[in-house]
């Protein structure tokens, strides 16, 4: 069904990669860059504790459909070069136009190439773009939102649900996460960041990184959503509306514009990890609840929309 490769990409550092190939009679495919979203999480979406291989299964459906895929593991994770704590946002997006540049020179690339950015990937994606003349983007759980606009609404929506648990649970979560200690220690910490120019600090004995955090705040939700209008590519926008992560209302901004290359779907039933979920929302559970998903398929609905948009484009049959 498909063949696959592990390469080493040479940009600013040494990028580790797995390309998979259709395994099919054709010169040439179109291509798809996968890039992943915040934390240590390795170019198939798997951590210590924590094996979903949703960018695996991401590159693989996709090649099925008959594309080159390209996954990578980000600075200072897996088998890549560079620092994770020091890199910035602009490295992770000088990385990016290092892939797309290998895949532009690759025998088998045709003229188009994509870029899928999931989560904190939507915003790297959507800088590379501008870059790189890419074919399209692809934004899954998060088009045109700043990291510091997650951020905060994950800590309201916290605070919100620590609000209304009962009992003695309620009480002992109310003590430790409060306005003070949730809000309050947010905005010092951007304020700390954006005081200094160091690549990293220290936070309660951690190494944190700075620079990173300081280069995501530059950027707001407006200004996310000008550069893909400026952009002028086809843009699918997928987010699904049983996602504590990013809030799918947000799509409803990106609609507004009434831009007629980017498209918006909101996905029924569908959390941040792209599996089906059905169950109360909750940011106290998100991680047991993620790892209870780990063996689920991707939500059918996104693999549908997925298709059918990459197929109006003739980029899929």
């Amino acid at each position: 069904m498909y063949k696959q490769e592990n390469v080493l990409i040479q940009g600013e550092t040494t990028i580790a990669a797995t390309i998979t190939t259709p395994d099919q009679e054709r010169s040439s495919f179109p291509a798809i860059v996968l890039i992943g979203g915040t934390g240590g999480l390795d170019r198939d979406g798997n951590g210590t504790g924590f094996k979903s291989n949703l960018y695996k299964d991401l590159a693989e459906w996709l090649t099925i459909q008959g594309f080159i895929t390209l996954r990578y593991d980000k600075r200072g994770i897996g088998k890549s070069g560079g620092n994770r704590h020091s890199v910035g946002l602009t490295g992770l997006v000088d990385d990016v136009s290092a892939v797309v540049r290998y895949l532009k020179s690759h025998d088998h690339v045709s003229q188009d190439v994509l870029l899928l950015g999931h989560s904190e990937g939507c915003i790297v994606a959507t800088l590379a773009a501008e870059r790189e003349s890419v074919s399209g983007l692809i934004l899954l759980s998060g088009a045109g939102v700043a990291l510091k606009t997650s951020m905060q609404e994950q800590a309201h929506a916290l605070l919100e649900e620590v609000g209304r648990t009962k009992g003695i649970k309620g009480k002992l979560l109310r003590f430790s996460l409060n306005e003070k200690s949730v809000v309050g220690k947010q905005q010092k910490l951007f304020e700390r960041v954006t005081a200094t120019d160091q690549d990293t600090m220290r936070i309660q004995l951690m190494k944190f990184p700075a620079k990173w955090l300081r280069e995501h705040l530059a950027h707001t939700d407006v200004s996310l959503r000008e550069r893909l209008v400026q952009l002028n590519i086809p843009t699918l926008a997928l987010t699904g509306d049983r996602d504590v992560q990013t809030d799918v209302e947000h799509l409803d901004e990106l609609a507004a514009l009434h831009v007629e290359h980017i498209e918006v779907q909101k996905i029924k039933d569908m959390d941040h990890m792209l599996k089906h979920f059905d169950g109360e929302m909750s940011i106290l559970d998100v991680k047991k609840q993620y790892r209870s998903q780990l063996s689920e398929p991707l939500h059918p609905e996104l693999q549908h929309q997925l298709h059918e948009w990459l197929k109006r484009h003739d980029w899929a049959s």
